[in-house]
């Protein structure tokens, strides 16, 4: 059989990289728009912490079985069910007025959400060359900086305006995703030596749990994204607590923030090629090591250069650590069941941006509004991120002996 044509494979990257953008846009933009909201709704930290973190309930419920599915019916499918309901809540989320019903339509928001990430990495190990596969990986986790620039540009300007507009603006450009979707990807997954996949049931999934990396990367993730989201959720609040900024000023720092989001991850693949020579552990411990003691520094400096210069440094690292974790099961995983795989790991993710906004959101309140505690404990969380990583087996997939009894 042929090989698929190269265009082909841009365009199905161009699409998967859409998508991508649009769900950090979304989880961005929460962080921005909960400013007018605590406003409107009368809300506490505690309150708008916990409204922040339905979204995660429904992304960790969701992502087995949506890793499963893209193993089994095709990412395609699961991929376009998943944009689907986002595009649902999202266009309810827009319209409702009760902190209820708000925490509701970002559980649901969370189920579509999860589908994303598991789908796009089961294209990305059907469709492209095995020595790519990082580079694109990193490429479209890439666009969560691009995310960022939209939540933070177009998205703040209509949040300046209504915060309603900014999540009907969003539901147009999902639109625009699924229709690049149903455009672009393929109809049967096909291996980069253009031969169709045989079903993933040939690989059993217990294989799955009996990979001790897939549960060391999960735990990995978790205590980055406590971090990650941490820091996302609040840097708004604390640049308009701490500097009395407000929308505008907040968005021309973070919208620059959102570049260097794209530039950290897309030089994880560069420097562990060329740097470190293929040595994911040693750049991954490296990086998380300095986003710890960035984020520590930026809890504690009163000066606002200094901040802005930690918040440009963890957000290089943080992005860095977390392109290469998530790339890495690309090597030390068996394709057939990497949807599967990243579902797990990629839970560890959800679980963590949970905990995330609601642990911090408790001890900005329990220290009477003192952003920097829950800063600080960020920066301990991102050091038990890098225990962790420690315990990673670095054997490729190739050489590791599965039990399949």
């Amino acid at each position: 059989m042929s090989q698929e044509k190269p265009k082909n494979n841009v365009m199905l990257i161009i699409s998967i990289m859409l998508g991508y953008a649009l769900t950090y846009m979304d989880k961005n933009m929460i962080s921005t728009a909960i400013i007018p909201l605590k406003a409107e709704l009368s809300l506490t930290a505690s309150q708008s912490g916990l409204l922040m973190s339905m979204f995660f309930i429904g992304y960790t419920v969701m992502q087995f079985p949506s890793g499963w599915l893209s193993d089994k019916i095709g990412p395609k499918k699961v991929l376009l069910i998943s944009i689907g309901t986002i595009l649902i809540a999202t266009i309810f989320f827009g319209f409702v007025s009760t902190l209820v019903l708000l925490m509701v339509i970002r559980l649901i928001s969370g189920l579509g959400h999860a589908g994303v990430p598991t789908s796009s990495t089961k294209v990305v190990a059907n469709n492209i060359q095995p020595k790519q596969k990082m580079f694109v990986q990193s490429l479209i986790l890439s666009t969560s900086g691009i995310g960022g620039i939209l939540a933070f540009t177009l998205g703040s300007s209509l949040i300046n305006i209504n915060w309603r507009y900014a999540y009907f603006g969003l539901a147009i450009l999902y639109v625009v995703s699924i229709i690049m979707i149903f455009i672009f990807f393929p109809k049967e997954s096909k291996n980069p030596n253009g031969e169709q996949l045989k079903k993933a049931d040939k690989v059993p999934i217990s294989v799955v749990f009996k990979d001790k990396n897939v549960f060391i990367l999960f735990a990995a993730l978790l205590f980055l994204n406590i971090v990650l989201y941490g820091y996302l959720s609040w840097l708004p609040s604390l640049y308009e607590a701490n500097f009395g900024f407000g929308i505008k000023e907040i968005s021309i720092i973070l919208s620059t923030n959102a570049i260097l989001m794209s530039v950290g991850a897309l030089s994880s693949s560069f420097l562990v090629n060329k740097v470190f020579k293929g040595n994911d552990k040693r750049f991954a411990l490296i990086s998380i090591i300095v986003c710890a003691l960035a984020c520590i520094v930026f809890a504690m400096t009163n000066s606002l250069t200094i901040s802005i210069i930690m918040m440009f440094i963890f957000t290089l690292s943080s992005n860095a650590v977390f392109v290469t974790l998530f790339s890495w099961p690309h090597k030390l995983i068996r394709q057939e069941v990497i949807g599967s795989s990243i579902a797990i790991i990629n839970m560890g993710s959800t679980i963590g941006g949970f905990l995330a906004p609601t642990i911090t959101g408790y001890l900005i309140t329990v220290f009477g509004g003192n952003y920097n505690v829950a800063f600080i404990a960020m920066g301990i969380s991102a050091l038990v991120s890098g225990f962790v990583i420690l315990l990673v087996r670095t054997k490729p997939v190739t050489t590791r002996k599965y039990n399949y009894n």
